[in-house]
């Protein structure tokens, strides 16, 4: 039998890669995984049989990989996510987003079950458009990502969660003009929108680990798929329907600017919980005949 709370000192004594309170609620969270262990059973030195290989973990952690793609997996609105280098890693931010998606629709009733569709634009490991079929159970959830990788995470993902997502392979910067068959209720997005000259402030567990091809767009077109998706909104949503994106916050009036352009009202640009605009939604108002 061994001590959980020895255990605990050694492994916090071993990470070397984060300031000291981060290093403690990693080393609860890895011995929580990989031992069943919470807090209070460290705290009250709750002794445990098992034999993990701490030092290819530790060793992981010092790199700067995050816990997240260590574990293999990850919590967001409440359900459990794999996730892997080829996909983001969700963040809390973007579970604002999901929540101010919902309770948009939560008074608002629906006329029949075939009217009301959402998809998801860049879903990687999938974690918004799985929340949401789960969220709102009587829209069709559609999800689109250029990368074959993502898409097999994001579907064994919604297998996971028993959530009802149809995924496909597109480029929103091809086929942004083209039709679907059937009109969108709700588009969102978090797109790449991390500029190239933002990379020296960025952290190297971000950097290092996560997929590129999520996250940065060039200096000179930093809007680029903003306005794919205000392009691809406008003649795909419906009659009164919302598009919802997660912003680079250093461009909230620019990205806001996209939209009220391309003739959609109501364009708000939405503060998250550490105030820094990180959401804009808008509402397209057709007229008669479009």
């Amino acid at each position: 039998m061994q001590s959980s709370k020895q255990l605990y000192d050694n492994l916090l004594q071993q990470i070397t890669a984060y300031e000291s309170q981060e290093a403690k609620e990693i080393v609860f969270w890895l011995m929580e995984f990989y031992l069943g262990l919470r807090k209070i059973d460290i705290l009250s030195d709750k002794s445990f049989e098992k034999a993990i290989d701490w030092a290819t973990i530790i060793e992981r952690l010092n790199t700067h990989e995050p816990i997240q793609y260590i574990l293999g997996e990850t919590e967001f609105y409440g359900r459990r996510f794999l996730v892997n280098d080829s996909v983001l890693i969700p963040r809390p931010e973007t579970e604002e987003l999901v929540k101010y998606i919902v309770d948009k629709q939560k008074n608002q009733l629906p006329v029949t079950n075939n009217q009301l569709s959402i998809l998801d634009i860049g879903t990687g490991s999938g974690c918004i458009a799985i929340s949401l079929a789960k969220e709102l159970p009587n829209f069709k959830v559609t999800a689109y990502d250029i990368s074959e990788k993502a898409l097999e995470t994001a579907k064994t993902n919604a297998e996971l969660n028993k959530a009802d997502v149809t995924f496909e392979k597109v480029d929103i910067l091809s086929s942004q003009l083209s039709n679907i068959h059937y009109p969108l209720s709700i588009i969102v997005s978090n797109p790449p929108y991390v500029t190239k000259q933002e990379i020296d402030r960025m952290q190297k567990n971000v950097l290092d680990f996560e997929p590129h091809l999520a996250l940065f767009v060039e200096d000179s077109e930093p809007l680029i798929f903003y306005e794919a998706i205000a392009n691809f909104a406008f003649n795909n949503l419906t009659d009164n329907g919302l598009v919802a994106v997660e912003i680079n916050e250093a461009l909230g009036e620019e990205t806001a600017e996209v939209f009220r352009r391309k003739g959609f009202s109501e364009v708000e640009i939405i503060k998250d919980i550490h105030q820094k605009d990180r959401f804009v939604s808008a509402v397209l108002h057709k007229k008669d005949g479009e």
